[in-house]
């Protein structure tokens, strides 16, 4: 970046030349203190010119404060090259400045700090402070303290010191972070360039305030930035002369004390805590100020600054010299009639700074296990401030949290879900406003969410507006849909947790039901329209689509989407393998608030009531419709898909099913082979089911299939086994006939590879089954015989497998014992 000179470039220098000539027979490069009335008018004139009119509030505009940063960053590096002795021919090259700066006069030091000062640029000069070394902070910091109190001394000059201080406990503005071409880092490059002769300094090192060491001619002193400023201040004692600025003395004391002794972390504050205390800057401010987001990015430097350890590490102070110089200041004050409030109804900004600040000392103090006699000085103190509480209304409060949103200032997010859950404030019309124009703050499913909680209730109040409760569930479906599918699904999860009917878990107002209902029937539509055909192949764009579709109106009702997800699948022809994609997309819909799934008792049994969302909208879906061969043959595969495992994210290896076999088997096998019925064909179906789930890859011991009341199942399977192979004999009223002998080969198939998986299990840990293998041995005794030789694995070792005696005598063979083992 290089500067080009330009109108405002020369009425600077030509104001700068004209100082100079008011200096005769003196020059710029020797003046005094007290000539800068004198001859400074026309250089402040200047800049003011440059700078153009300040905005509304007194602030800077962007452009004035990009021309004093110029001005002060040109100035400086001045005397910097005349310190360093620079070489013109090196300068022209390398110094982006050299053309505004060579046409500049030669100056010292006085000229610059009065130039700061009059025209109210301390915090630029602090962030070029904080681009230098420490060291060199501290030799400039003990050039402007002499500066001070030189004469003419006055309270003005306290003041300034002051404010300097403060900007650099703040700390460096992040509004431009990450722009490697601002003022200061050229400065600061400037700089390490000037005195590169110091091996520790390099260009790199300058951006940032780890430079450790420079050749300067300040003492070690100077390196202790706090023992600099405080005996600077006990130096100044006697110049402070009002109750503003000796309050703002101690604030700024005692805030430096603590965050150099007495913490060593950030203090975090409630995000409530900090918008009362926002609040309460502004009201105290609000009579010279009017709120607007450059007060309060202001207001929250001031509390970071207070809660923050210092940057600025002590070398030679200790703690109880710091409190000793600061009460020995309070005393001496307060011996002068400083410290009385002299309108104890009027809570001013430093009075209530001082408060906080008094505060947090004293509790700090008073975790310490050492004795400190100073506390008795700091409570009277604290006793002397008695001011009224600055007022706190909900009306201020909602202000400062939009016009934080809106101006994404520091911890936005954290405000902005604060903003979200208040209900009080959602029924006006500028929070609705605040939160249409600034959605992007609140896509985050924190902030979701109490942006679902704040809707449901205000939609289930009697006195509701449907516009506006219409118009904010759209406003939540927008910035649900804005997410990342990660982020998605936490709101899909955390939604169920809140409610399986999201925004509509009450009744509510039938204009919101029937514009939900019409959002759900059109983004199925589209969704079955668009590649949910039998012949659609669907792309991945499609698909993406799909799962957004879906995902949108299953956040404001998880239920419904659900259940339409699974009528699709089953009854409309082709859809179930795009149903089953977008689900798998989605597994923040899977309902864990059942917890883990059933551990079974030592008898194999466990309640059949773990079913997931999924599952009983399937139910409620299927109910007792007499479905098609074709419907149940999609449902089948719908649930196949469903408990295959599936790679969410491409760059995990991590694999998860939407739902698992035992939901499956547990929900919709269970009670169909337990219920009694002639219907073959739902048996058909629940022994295909059963074989599917059977066929999904199992995690190791223990197998999933010990959460389905397993030898029970083994029971009724034999029971059926035995009933469809016994056929020269009548079957008992109610039982099942397997007529087809597709279904006996299933049956068969499903008994033994139950069997082996049970087998597996038994043979692990036999003592723990023991009581249920008995139970299901003398069960099967009663069933056909050749039931025993289906269940071998089950048995293992514990039973010998025998063919009856009866059939020995029937084929009239020698007397033997056949054992098959």
């Amino acid at each position: 970046m290089t500067l080009i000179m330009s109108k405002d470039s020369a009425i600077l220098q030509g104001a700068f030349l004209q100082a100079e000539k008011l200096c005769l027979p003196s020059s710029l490069s020797s003046i005094h203190k007290v000539d800068w009335i004198r001859v400074g008018s026309p250089i402040v004139l200047a800049v003011r010119e440059i700078c153009g009119p300040d905005e509304p509030g007194g602030r800077p505009n962007f452009q004035a404060l990009s021309w004093k940063k110029r001005i002060v960053c040109v100035v400086w590096l001045k005397l910097l090259s005349r310190e360093a002795q620079e070489d013109v021919e090196k300068a022209w090259r390398e110094n982006p400045f050299f053309s505004l700066q060579n046409g500049l006069p030669e100056m010292n030091h006085v000229v610059l700090l009065e130039l700061v000062k009059s025209t109210a640029a301390a915090r630029i000069f602090a962030h070029f402070l904080l681009h230098l070394p420490q060291p060199r902070i501290g030799a400039e910091l003990a050039r402007l303290a002499e500066h001070v109190r030189s004469d003419p001394a006055r309270e003005e000059d306290v003041r300034f010191f002051l404010e300097v201080w403060w900007e650099l406990w703040k700390g460096r503005d992040e509004l431009n972070a990450g722009n490697e071409e601002t003022i200061e880092t050229m400065f600061a490059n400037q700089f390490a360039r000037l005195f590169s002769g110091c091996p520790s300094l390099t260009p790199h090192a300058a951006k940032r305030l780890k430079l450790d060491s420079v050749d300067m001619t300040a003492s070690s002193a100077n390196t202790d930035i706090l023992h600099v400023f405080l005996h600077a201040l006990k130096d100044m004692t006697d110049l402070v002369s009002s109750t503003d600025v000796c309050f703002q003395s101690l604030s700024i004391s005692l805030d430096a004390l603590y965050t150099s002794f007495l913490i060593k972390e950030e203090v975090v504050l409630p995000v409530t805590e900090k918008l009362d205390y926002l609040c309460e800057v502004i009201y105290c401010r609000g009579e010279n100020e009017t709120l607007s987001p450059e007060l309060i990015q202001d207001a929250q430097r001031d509390l970071w600054a207070s809660l923050s350890p210092s940057q600025f590490k002590p070398s030679r102070m200790k703690v109880f010299e710091a409190l000793k110089i600061i009460t020995d200041l309070t005393q001496l004050w307060k011996d002068k009639g400083l410290l009385t409030v002299s309108s104890p109804l009027i809570p001013r900004y430093s009075g209530f700074h001082l408060q906080r600040s008094v505060q947090r000392v004293l509790t700090a103090l008073d975790e310490s296990p050492e004795a400190v006699t100073e506390k008795n000085t700091l409570r009277d103190l604290l006793k002397s401030l008695d001011l009224p509480a600055p007022e706190n209304t909900p009306e201020l409060q909602a202000q400062v949290t939009a016009i934080i949103i809106t101006h994404l200032l520091q911890d936005y997010e954290s405000f902005a879900e604060l903003f979200a859950g208040q209900t009080s404030w959602a029924r006006s019309e500028s929070w609705v406003n605040c939160l249409e124009k600034n959605q992007a703050a609140f896509c985050h499913h924190r902030a979701l969410l109490s942006l679902s909680t704040t809707l449901m209730s205000l939609v289930h109040t009697d006195s509701s507006d449907v516009s506006q409760c219409r118009k904010l569930m759209k406003i939540i479906a927008d910035i649900f849909s804005a997410l990342s599918l990660e982020d998605k699904n936490q709101a899909l999860a955390a939604m169920l947790v809140l409610s399986s009917r999201g925004f509509f878990s009450r009744p509510v107002p039938s204009a919101v039901t029937e514009g939900f209902d019409q959002e759900l029937n059109m983004a199925f539509n589209c969704i079955i329209q668009g590649g949910g055909g039998a012949s659609a192949v669907v792309s991945q764009g499609n698909l993406i689509t799909a799962v957004s579709l879906v995902a949108r109106v299953a956040f404001q009702n998880p239920e419904a989407a659900l259940k339409s997800c699974c009528h699709s699948a089953v009854f409309n022809k082709g859809a179930f393998s795009l149903m089953a994609k977008i689900l798998h997309q989605l597994p923040g819909l899977q309902d864990q608030r059942g917890g883990k799934e059933g551990e079974p008792k030592n008898d194999g049994f466990i309640s059949l009531s773990d079913r997931s969302l999924l599952c009983r909208c399937l139910q409620e879906t299927v109910g007792n419709k007499s479905m098609s061969a074709s419907e149940k043959e999609q449902l089948l595969r719908f649930l196949g898909l469903l408990m295959t495992s599936h790679v969410i994210k491409e760059e995990e290896e991590k694999k998860q099913s939407f739902l698992s076999p035992q939901k499956v088997v547990n929900t919709f096998v269970l009670p169909n082979l337990s219920a009694v019925g002639d219907d073959s064909l739902d048996i058909e179906f629940s022994l295909q089911l059963l074989h599917a789930a059977l066929s999904v890859e199992a995690a190791p011991s223990p197998h999933w299939v010990l959460g389905c009341s397993p030898f029970p199942l083994l029971f009724v399977l034999a029971q059926l086994y035995s009933q469809a192979y016994r056929c020269w004999e009548e079957p008992p009223e109610g039982a099942i006939r397997l007529r087809s002998m597709d279904t006996k080969e299933l049956l068969v198939s499903v008994l033994t590879t139950l069997g082996e998986v049970v087998g597996a299990e038994v043979e692990a840990n036999p003592s723990r089954w023991s009581r249920a293998l008995f139970w299901l041995h003398n069960k099967t005794e009663e069933l056909d015989w050749t039931v025993q030789f289906h269940l071998k694995a089950v048995w293992g070792q514990h039973f010998k497998n025998e063919v009856p005696s009866s059939m020995l005598e029937v084929c009239d063979l020698p007397e033997q014992v056949f054992c098959w083992t």
